[in-house]
Order: structure tokens, then sequence, then C-alpha cells
């Protein structure tokens, strides 16, 4: 929700203007009027608390739930990428890529990943350039082999993937690299249309069954409506491909940033309000009853609370229609 600084502005202008006429205009011979309005003035005060505190918790409530769902979709989505980088596990490992490409990247190239080089025209990484200098020795199946790697990275500045692990939760900044270069786009070109362009330099019958096997599982575990009756083939590779790049990097980016969100506007909104009222409605119009204070301390009082309660008849309409419109 926007703040509503029209409304906050009208308030305190208000408030400001009542303060002012009051100071100036009040007849200080009418002190029992003035007390009997300070006393209703805590009865406004504490009903308006009490209305906000219960708007606090219930928006609390939906947040909690919210947030639960959120989790539950998370933790859904972490388990899938899970998978998607065992799969990237088992192709890195394997010897699907054309004889001494993995030496000739993991040797040449050894700090180097996908990134660096999709990133090559910002020369932040000599190796990169050097990279995309050297002719295609492997029928341009370099950059997929990089890629691949990269989906195991959980640190979008390395280049070496050691003692690879999935991580419990998967950072921002990891996501937010592969949501930018689309991962997965590389599986569903080159397994895909290009497959016939590429077949000597990946060939998928060159990785072991028992492998393939384990690829399948994974896959169904991804999706079973989806893959269920899906063999192993390039076809296979090439679905998860677009599958990891077009819906699950995405959204779990999406649900990461979401979850991390600062408390809502209307929270802090809500407050605020709530210590304006304690304070000026509650606090100070009890000691000017039980101290006899000044007269200012009265109009101070009135006129918060009244800029307060003007502020939520002017913001109410304009937060119900956000609301309707979300």
């Amino acid at each position: 929700m926007v703040t509503p600084f029209i409304p906050a502005f009208i308030s305190v202008c208000g408030g400001l203007l009542l303060v002012t006429g009051l100071i100036l205009y009040f007849p200080l011979d009418n002190k029992s009027q003035l007390l009997t309005t300070v006393q209703i003035i805590v009865v406004i005060s504490i009903l308006l608390v009490v209305v906000i505190l219960g708007f606090i918790l219930t928006k609390t409530s939906q947040l909690q739930f919210t947030g639960d769902s959120t989790t539950l979709e998370i933790q859904k989505l972490t388990q899938q990428v899970h998978y998607f980088r065992d799969i990237a596990d088992i192709l890195v490992r394997s010897k699907v890529w054309a004889p001494g490409l993995k030496e000739y990247i993991d040797e040449e190239f050894t700090n180097l990943n996908y990134f660096l080089v999709k990133e090559f025209y910002k020369g932040r990484s000599k190796l990169a350039l050097e990279y995309i200098e050297e002719k295609d020795r492997y029928g341009e199946t370099e950059i997929l082999y990089l890629e691949t790697k990269a989906i195991l990275l959980n640190d979008p500045s390395k280049g070496r993937v050691d003692n690879y692990m999935n991580p419990k939760e998967y950072d921002s900044r990891m996501l937010k690299k592969w949501a930018e270069h689309k991962v997965g786009t590389g599986w569903n070109h080159y397994f895909g249309f290009k497959y016939n362009q590429f077949k000597e330099e990946l060939d998928v019958s060159r990785i072991y069954e028992r492998h393939q096997e384990k690829i399948i599982n994974y896959a169904v575990q991804i999706d079973t409506i989806r893959y269920q009756d899906v063999g192993f083939s390039e076809e296979l590779i090439s679905k998860l491909g677009m599958h990891l790049s077009d819906e699950v990097i995405p959204q779990l980016l999406a649900l990461t940033l979401q979850a991390v969100k600062r408390v809502p506007k209307i929270m802090n909104i809500a407050f605020t309000l709530v210590v304006l009222l304690i304070i000026f409605g509650v606090f100070q119009p009890i000691a000017i009853i039980l101290f006899n204070l000044e007269e200012v301390f009265s109009f101070i009082s009135i006129s918060v609370v009244l800029s307060v309660l003007m502020f939520l008849m002017l913001s109410i309409y304009p937060f119900i229609t956000s609301q309707i419109n979300k």
C-alpha cells in the first residue's frame, strides 16, 4: 500500500489550525467544559486504539498465513531445484561431452564461469575475453558445459564446483544470476531443435544407463504428471531445461524476494497511529486531569486525536479500493 500522503497532509494541517485556533480563541474561563472534552478524547482514543490493534492483529494473522503458504511453496520449488542440480551433476560428470572438452574448460579456464562469459562485454574478466577469442573447438558446446556447471554453483562469483552439495535454501544473488541469464535454455536449445546439428558433440547414448535411470527418476520427482511417461532421450533434457528456465527459477526467485520483504507500510502507519493515540489521547489527558496541567496541553491532545480521526476518515476509502483492486 502506498502511504496516503494527501490525507496525512490535510490531517496535519487541520491539527495545526485547530490547536492554533484553540490557543487564540478558546475562553479560558470555561475550564469545566474543556475538562469534559478531554475526558471524551480519552474515550475516543481508547476506542480507536482497540479498533486499530484489532486491525493489526487481523493483518498479522493474514501475513502469517500468507507467509506459511509462501514458505511451503518455496520449499517445494527449492527441492525441485535440488533435483535439477542433481541432473546437472550427472551431465557434468558424464561422457555426453565430446572427448577433451571437459579437460579443455576445467584446465585452461579453471576459474571461468558461465556468467563471466555472458557478461564479457563488461570487461570484468580477462579470462572471459580470452575464451571469447578462442575458436570453437567443440562446436560451440563449450558454452553449454559452462552453463550446466553454472547450475551447480552456490556463489555466482565462483568458477570451480568443489564438493557439490545442495544448500538448504538458495541465495537470492544466485537465483537472480540464473534468472538473468535464463540458465537452462542451453539444454532446451542444444538437446532440442539444435540437437541434430550437435549430435556428434552431444551424444546422449554415451551416458551410462544407470545414470539415465537416475535422470528419469529425478524428472518424475520434479513433476510426476509432466514426466511420468517420458523415456530417456535428448528430448527429456530439452524439456527439463525449458522447465527450469521458464518456470522453476523465476517462481523461486519471486517468492524468495517476497519472503524477505519488510513489514507492509500499512502496518507501520497503524503502529504510528496507536503510539500517537496512546501518548496524546490517553497518557497526556490523564496527566492533565491528575496534575491540572496548562490548557495548552489539553489543546494539543484534542488536536492530535481529532487529526488522527480525520486521517482515518480520509484514508479509509483509498485503502478499501486498493484492497479490492488487488
